[in-house]
């Protein structure tokens, strides 16, 4: 059994070294003298070094060294230091400084014992930091519901409200509220969420998503709950916009007159509002399915939709009611994408059967406005003939009471060529009148134009002019009436080569025959350098019986042309410079066109009486 001398020797040879704290001997000039297992742990080699070069790594004493203070006055130093370890990195830790006083009150040593706090300060500071910086506000409060911490977001909120209920602070509340979060939490133990409407430091009403836990759990028992708030007003804010923005979408889209139709990334039915239901006669879509409305459409639609990147419109096409029925319609597809993710497609329907019935109506005003204005002149054209007729049987008359073998010949001549004119008038204002319906079939536009060129080439070498070809070879074949627009290019022509003729300065007289295709749309032109026209004979040449060739025309050549390039739904201008020469332009959109007899697809559907 070991004696109080043994273990005194025995604490003199091996406490200092199963100290579990760094502790080291220093002497007067910071020399380390001794230390320990645990401060070579921590510090490494200390042999023949100064302090300050193990602690911190320096070359000299530190500007406040807490050991010569010690040194100076004899008391005993506790404070915090921050060094390096033995290897390399900063350490954090707690210094307690003794000084070893001898008989005689001196102090030639220094006892200093170092606890390494350097992970927990680093919890700590990682706690407070995740504390502070947590994006929602934290309270803290004990079974009072009194708010015994915050941090800094919810004191920015809602002030200094430590130490205050938080029923009275962020209620205005005597007492606690009916549906507390903490309070159940408190009850049961389990983390809660709910809703809860308070009021900041600036007195604006807030909205908050509050979670509740216990704090400070020990064996199940707990004084304190720990709240996290998040702010939702403004969330709540844009949900009530976007439920007001869907609201007048859904409005916008119920009372469009215009069908229109969507389906999702599963290419499911979601949108059919009342005008696609009107105008494709269903009377339930959820019973549509994708191939349903695939057949609806024209087809390859759907398939040229699902690939494009951009809006596909069909200007002019046929659509299938669901019952198969055949109608004119305009359709606009769109795939739906956000951020190259699939949503679906969309597709707005217009009716275009009032349209088509509008514009048809309108054809046949115009031609029969135009028969009127011939009519209105016909007075006078008929007037000009029995005056011709008059002149020519009284000089008939006069020259053969009179024996006059050469006035009566004249007299004769002019009969036959007023009877001539006659003829031809009557018989030109007759087709024109009628409204004859064209002869549609496929044919090819540049042909009709060279068989006018070739028509009109050895009257234009004859009469010295220079008729051109500017044809455009890859032209498609076109759904045309070929004997009507034959017609209408020759009265062009013919007109242009009597302008040359009517020039000043016939030499150089050129015709140009021009035929392309612009943004689907067919372009006859025929320029001249002709006489051109004035402001009076323009005004007059669609619109009343007019002619610029006296007894050789009837003024009805270029209102027959109006009345065909009407039926194949297209428009004939000019422009003109007098003594510069004229161009007249046919121009005939692809989708106006008339169909041929054989494709020609009638509809018993009824005409709405809205444009949709």
């Amino acid at each position: 059994m070991l004696s109080s001398v043994d273990i005194n020797n025995w604490i003199g040879r091996h406490l200092f070294d199963v100290i579990p704290i760094s502790t080291a001997v220093i002497d007067q000039d910071f020399n380390l003298v001794l230390a320990n297992k645990a401060f070579e742990k921590l510090f490494g080699s200390w042999e023949a070094k100064k302090c300050y070069r193990v602690y911190k790594n320096r070359d000299s004493m530190c500007t406040f060294c807490k050991g010569a203070a010690a040194f100076e006055d004899g008391s005993p130093k506790i404070n915090d230091e921050v060094g390096y370890n033995k290897q390399g990195k900063l350490t954090r830790y707690i210094k307690h400084t003794i000084p070893i006083k001898d008989e005689d009150g001196s102090i030639p040593f220094l006892i200093e014992m170092a606890i390494d706090v350097t992970e927990t300060e680093q919890l700590k500071e990682e706690y407070q930091l995740l504390f502070e910086q947590v994006p929602c506000d934290i309270l803290i409060f004990d079974r009072n519901y009194k708010i015994v911490q915050t941090n800094q977001r919810a004191k920015n909120r809602f002030g200094p409200i430590e130490g205050t209920y938080c029923f009275e602070i962020l209620k205005n509340r005597t007492s606690r509220c009916e549906d507390c979060t903490a309070h159940r939490t408190f009850e049961n133990g389990e983390t809660q969420t709910g809703r809860s409407t308070v009021v900041d430091k600036e007195g604006n009403k807030v909205e908050l998503l509050v979670t509740t836990v216990p704090f400070h759990e020990e064996d199940g028992k707990f004084d304190f709950v720990l709240e996290m708030a998040v702010d939702i007003t403004r969330t709540l804010e844009l949900q009530d916009e976007l439920k007001l923005a869907n609201d007048f979408m859904t409005s916008m889209i119920s009372s469009s007159l215009y069908g229109t139709i969507a389906v999702n990334e599963l290419d499911q039915i979601t949108i059919f509002n009342d005008a696609a239901k009107r105008i494709f006669n269903v009377a339930d879509p959820q019973q549509l399915s994708n191939e349903d409305l695939t057949e609806m459409f024209p087809k390859g639609f759907m398939d040229t939709v699902s690939v494009s990147d951009g809006p596909v419109y069909l200007a002019d096409t046929m659509a299938k009611t669901e019952n198969g029925d055949s109608f004119a319609a305009r359709i606009t597809g769109l795939n739906l994408k956000s951020n190259d993710r699939y949503m679906g497609k969309a597709f707005w329907v217009r009716d275009l059967r009032a349209i088509k019935k509008l514009e048809s109506d309108k054809l046949e005003a115009e031609r029969l406005a135009a028969v009127g204005q011939t009519v209105a002149g016909l007075a006078h054209g008929i007037k000009n003939v029995l005056t011709g007729l008059e002149g020519g049987v009284y000089m008939l008359n006069s020259g053969l009471q009179k024996g006059n073998a050469e006035r009566s010949q004249k007299g004769m001549e002019m009969l036959n060529r007023n009877t001539s004119r006659v003829s031809t008038f009557v018989r030109e204002f007759l087709s024109f009148s009628k409204g004859q319906e064209i002869e549609v079939s496929l044919c090819d536009p540049v042909e009709i134009a060279k068989e006018t060129v070739d028509t009109y080439a050895v009257k234009a070498e004859k009469l010295g002019v220079e008729l051109i070809s500017d044809l455009d070879t890859q032209l498609q074949p076109a759904a045309m009436d070929s004997e009507g627009m034959l017609e209408c290019l020759s009265n062009l022509v013919g007109n242009a080569i009597d302008a040359c003729m009517l020039s000043e300065e016939p030499e150089g007289s050129r015709v140009t025959v021009r035929v392309l295709e612009e943004n689907e749309t067919i372009i006859y032109e025929v320029i001249d350098n002709g006489m051109g026209m004035d402001y009076e004979i323009k005004k007059k040449v669609f619109t009343t019986f007019f002619t610029t060739k006296g007894l050789g025309g009837t003024g009805l050549g270029l209102l027959m042309t109006k009345k065909i390039i009407q039926q194949h739904g297209g428009k004939v201008d000019f422009i003109t410079t007098p003594g510069e020469g004229t161009t007249f332009r046919i121009v005939l959109p692809r989708e106006r066109l008339p169909k041929p007899a054989k494709s020609v697809v009638k509809t018993e559907q009824p005409i709405p009486q809205s444009l949709s």
